[in-house]
């Protein structure tokens, strides 16, 4: 198992949190933060489980057992953020194809 670091950043996004913000909440070095959240680094488990309860989402959001379909989910997870960004008539356009790749994470 690994660590997803673009479902981290992402939650990081839909929270409103700079990487300044979570790298002071953390107690993590900025540069250092951004090292983990760019997939450069290993994380410590001590920071992975309070980076989890700081985004409020459960370990397993942030652990990739299926290598497989690991770049379609974490394009579906970038769409998931940029989504969230868009006006109403944005949303309506982007949310079938989210749900299509979706149904192709999940066979």
């Amino acid at each position: 198992m690994q660590m997803n670091h673009y479902k981290l950043k992402a939650a990081r996004c839909l929270k409103g949190y700079s990487v300044e913000e979570m790298a002071r909440r953390t107690g993590i070095d900025l540069h250092a933060y951004w090292r983990i959240e760019s997939g450069k680094t290993q994380l410590k488990v001590q920071h992975f489980l309070k980076m989890a309860t700081i985004l409020e989402q459960p370990l397993s959001y942030f652990v990739e057992e299926n290598i497989l379909s690991t770049d379609v989910a974490n394009r579906v997870t970038e769409l998931r953020v940029l989504l969230g960004r868009l006006d109403e008539q944005g949303k309506e356009l982007y949310s079938t194809l989210i749900q299509s790749l979706d149904a192709v994470c999940v066979t």
